[in-house]
């Protein structure tokens, strides 16, 4: 915890009014109204979106002070409104607000620099990768991690929760890049003793323009590490095989290869692996065979910090999925399944949760699509969005439903697979759902996938109240 002297001190800031011995116990980043009232609010921009406007209302709400840029053109105005809603409220004016976080997330770090960090990075299922990983060691060691990540994996992000580094022991974080230079900017703050990269895949090459430059840029990720120097890469990817070693770490490979027996039990994976040398079998509550590989990883990392074996079994075999990553919902009198992957999306992972849906046993098989994320020029994002309905040529889809401007492409390329009637496109969120609850009966299973703009949510709530579904 600092107190507002410390916080203008690092970074560089300063105090307009306020006590500056007061001791700030908690931060916000976002526009939501926290229900603590002893918060400090930094307005980040993200996404584009610069909190700035919503400082008044968290003034309102009571917290303690925010900081503000000093080049703000509405900057006297807030302040002026703040301090006569509260007299007492702490301001700090620095350059960047989102410079400023960094800044104190680096601290932080220093001030814990004994401690290790795992850093995860990759283009598909890092999240389901760390919160897995997080799982099996905090049964033995006390884990900075947020399991309720919501992609934020970005400095500002980082930065809040390494503000409270000095409660834990340990760090698993998560790392999202989406230009040239934002890696090693990453790599400062989270200086990992143990850094993973798990896919090189099509995610933000717009910006980064080839797979070959996405994999160079991710590489800065061992620019800062420090103690054990480990970096671990899926063999099973063509671009993350081929790194070269290096003096300054040591490569560790993972790979699905190292898994046998693979089975299915009513759609969930069954295999059998090492742990600690021993030959041991998993019953996974997981679909998606990618995990398998994630698993082993787990396994490897948790042998390094020496968890104990039937800690890593019992918490690989309990481990459920995160909301939003292919979370299996199903109403079993009725046997209707839902399947939730809407966190978000690129080409490789629509595919990926396709081929899963695909391979559990149902009547019928209906995928509900939207936009898919793409970060490349408006013909390429065009050109993949057909050869995804393409793809279904594949697979053994009854029905797809798309909303969204792009989807008019997967409707091209799925006409060369389905009929015309199967394949329906919808303008609102509420025709679709209106054209699906009509169409859903007894043995079918709903695929759903998007880029998380579309609110896909309200429609899952909707057929899980109305079919009665958990």
């Amino acid at each position: 915890m600092f107190r507002l002297e410390e916080i203008e001190k690092y970074t560089n800031g300063n105090i307009v009014c306020g006590n500056k011995n007061i001791i700030v116990e908690n931060y916000c980043l976002t526009q939501k109204i926290r229900e603590t009232k002893n918060y400090f609010f930094i307005p980040i921009i993200f996404r584009k979106v610069n909190r700035e406007s919503y400082i008044i209302d968290h003034v309102k709400n009571g917290c303690i002070g925010f900081m503000i840029d000093k080049n703000s053109e509405n900057k006297q105005e807030i302040e002026n409104q703040a301090q006569k809603i509260n007299p007492n409220i702490c301001v700090i004016e620095v350059e960047s607000v989102n410079d400023a976080i960094y800044k104190l997330g680096i601290k932080c770090r220093e001030n814990n620099i004994e401690k290790e960090a795992i850093a995860v990075t990759g283009s598909v299922g890092k999240t389901t990768l760390c919160s897995m990983i997080s799982q099996v060691l905090k049964t033995e060691i006390k884990l900075l991690h947020d399991f309720k990540n919501e992609n934020n994996n970005t400095a500002s992000h980082i930065s809040l929760s390494y503000l409270f580094f000095d409660d834990y022991d340990m760090a698993v974080t998560e790392i999202g890049i989406s230009d040239f230079g934002k890696m090693s900017d990453l790599s400062k703050l989270v200086k990992p003793s143990i850094a993973v990269i798990n896919s090189i895949g099509t995610a933000h090459i717009n910006k980064l323009k080839s797979k070959e430059n996405i994999l160079k840029e991710k590489l800065h990720i061992t620019d800062y590490m420090k103690d054990k120097k480990i970096l671990f890469l899926n063999s099973d990817d063509e671009y993350l095989r081929k790194v070269n070693e290096s003096e300054d770490y040591k490569i560790i490979y993972y790979s699905i290869n190292e898994a046998n027996n693979i089975n299915r039990i009513d759609g969930k994976i069954s295999f059998n692996t090492k742990v600690y040398g021993i030959d041991t079998n998993f019953k996974l509550n997981l679909y998606e065979e990618y995990n398998i590989r994630n698993i082993i990883l787990a396994i490897k990392i948790a042998e390094i910090y020496n968890i104990k074996y039937e800690n890593i079994v019992r918490v690989i075999n309990e481990f459920q999925p995160v909301d939003g990553r292919f979370k299996v919902l199903k109403n079993e009198n009725k046997d209707i399944t839902l399947i939730d992957d809407i966190y978000s999306s690129c080409f490789e992972s629509v595919k990926m949760g396709l081929e899963s849906a695909n391979k559990i046993k149902s009547k019928r098989k209906i995928a509900v699509l939207g936009t898919i994320g793409a970060d490349s020029t408006l013909d390429e994002t065009s050109k993949r969005h057909e050869e995804l309905g393409n793809y279904f040529n594949n697979l053994d889809f009854d029905y797809i439903y798309l909303i969204g401007d792009f989807t008019k492409h997967i409707y091209k390329g799925a006409l060369n697979v389905l009929e015309e009637k199967y394949i329906r496109k919808f303008k609102t969120i509420d025709l679709l759902l209106e054209d699906l609850e009509k169409n859903i009966t007894d043995g079918d299973l709903v695929y759903f996938k998007e880029s998380g703009f579309q609110n896909f949510e309200k429609i899952i709530e909707k057929l899980k109240n109305k079919f009665e579904i958990i």
